[in-house]
């Protein structure tokens, strides 16, 4: 749109004042920026043309409105000595000069729609990063939080570590006084085992001497038992005889003695 409207306004200072219009009136030259449709030095595009910023076009457009007023101050001055043909060259660069203006105008108003444009988009991209900024606190303070419960979780477990530690010596201490207490038993055991075999060993001879002394207790027993019988059978033979001994002498006595009835030997 706007640049439609540049080249319009370019259309009619051409149509008016040629490509080029020099006017000279007392020692003073006024010039006027010819303008053409598409190409030339006012050429203005989507951005406001190709000035490379937009105190060039007020520049342009401040030095254009000058140079119109000269132009009509120019005319009023020639007064009725002047001719026709100058008043009407002043003219043509006035209006050359006022269309130069508002090119540049138009020019400056698509660099403020640009700027405002640009000025929507920073203004977008500034909620966008503030947006984002929001969203990488809540990530910092989540990731702080999450920091501050990895660090007390390993303060739990450091302390967990320490105390399994505590108890892993302990227990070590526990398990040495175990193994010595269990090898000073092992050491009983075994000789609780010598003295068990000793004694079963001397058990076993005190068996063997026990019977070889029953089996000779039991040969004197009988070698008495012998002896006892046959003292017994001496002495009953003893007496026997001696019976035999002491009736045969009384059957002499009676025999001797005759009616010597009263007398018995005792």
């Amino acid at each position: 749109m706007f640049r439609f409207l540049i080249v319009l306004v370019c259309l009619i200072s051409i149509s008016s004042a040629g490509k080029r219009i020099p006017i000279a009136q007392a020692s003073h030259h006024v010039e006027v920026v010819s303008v053409h449709h598409g190409h030339g030095e006012g050429d203005y595009g989507g951005d406001a043309g190709k000035y490379s910023s937009g105190a060039e076009l007020t520049s342009l457009a401040h030095s254009s409105a000058i140079q119109a007023k000269t132009a009509v101050q120019n005319q009023q001055t020639a007064g009725s000595q002047a001719a026709f043909g100058a008043k009407s060259s002043l003219a043509q660069a006035a209006l050359g000069a006022a269309a130069t203006a508002q090119a540049a105008a138009v020019g400056k108003q698509a660099i403020v729609s640009g700027l405002k444009k640009q000025l929507i988009d920073a203004q977008h991209q500034l909620q966008a990063e503030v947006a984002q900024y929001h969203q990488s606190q809540t990530a910092a303070a989540a990731t702080q939080e999450a920091a501050g419960q990895a660090q007390a979780t390993l303060n739990s477990v450091t302390a967990a570590l320490a105390a399994a530690q505590g108890s892993a010596q302990h227990s070590a201490a526990a398990a040495s006084e175990a193994n010595n207490a269990a090898a000073a038993q092992h050491q009983m055991v075994i000789e609780a085992k010598q003295r068990v075999s000793q004694i079963t060993n001397e058990l076993h001879s005190a068996l063997g001497q026990l019977a070889e002394t029953e089996v000779s207790a039991q040969k004197a027993l009988s070698a008495a038992q012998i002896a006892q019988s046959n003292a017994a059978a001496a002495g009953a033979a003893v007496h026997v005889a001696a019976e035999s001994s002491n009736a045969g002498h009384g059957q002499g006595y009676e025999v001797s003695h005759g009616g010597d009835e009263g007398y018995h030997h005792k």
